[in-house]
């Protein structure tokens, strides 16, 4: 019969162990909650040991950064999925029309955009016909009119549409005017969204998504008049 003893060095070794199996984990938050255990362990391991030698204060102390790093990591990375990361005025917005996004990418999508906010008897041509495809926007309120030659309206377009999305989509020369009284939108340059194409291809792909659908409204609108 082998008589097994716990000892401090035994308990240090398995510890040590169990923290280099951990790094096989190929999820980042569960290695993080991993660590975080771990520490926790270290926590008790220092208060069963004591701290008498440098040694155990070192343990000790890398226990203290591991654990308030990793549960900063964790909070931040579950607050950037929560709605609360998204600014209060947008918060509605998010939930129904961009609720494709993760809510910090929502937050990053509005920092990359530009605010566009006009309420007033003249006009503001937010799009001219037969031009180059300049920038993509979305009617956060208001509303503006799709008009052609002789400033004649075809078109409404209303809070949650996308103006300019055609000749986004294809790469064509406008086919109307876009112009409003009373409007709140946001848009993104033609270099924001080539850029984004390029760096966050996933977020370019959702924009594309939210578009058909928002393209497949228009079209169930048009059919109903």
């Amino acid at each position: 019969m082998i008589n097994f003893v716990l000892t401090p060095d035994w308990v240090e070794a398995i510890l040590g162990t169990i923290e280099g199996l951990s790094f096989i984990c190929s999820s980042l938050i569960i290695l993080r909650f991993i660590i975080v255990a771990l520490s926790i362990a270290n926590f008790f391991f220092c208060y069963w040991v004591g701290l008498g030698t440098a040694e155990n204060v070192s343990i000790l102390l890398l226990a203290i950064l591991h654990f308030s790093l990793n549960i900063y990591m964790i909070s931040l990375f579950y607050y950037s999925r929560s709605i609360r990361c998204v600014p209060i005025g947008w918060r509605d917005t998010y939930k129904n029309y961009f609720f494709l996004f993760l809510p910090f990418e929502f937050k990053n999508m509005l920092k990359f955009g530009d605010i566009i906010k006009h309420k007033n008897k003249k006009s503001l041509k937010l799009v001219s016909k037969n031009s180059e495809f300049e920038n993509l926007a979305f009617v956060v309120d208001g509303e503006a009119s799709i008009t052609i030659e002789n400033d004649v309206e075809v078109a409404k377009l209303k809070k949650g549409d996308w103006i300019s999305e055609f000749s986004f989509i294809t790469g064509d020369k406008t086919s109307a005017n876009v112009i409003s009284n009373n409007i709140f939108a946001i848009s993104w340059s033609k270099a924001t969204l080539e850029n984004l194409k390029i760096k966050k291809p996933e977020l370019f792909e959702k924009i594309n998504s939210l578009i058909a659908r928002n393209l497949c409204e228009k079209l169930i609108r048009s059919n109903k008049k």
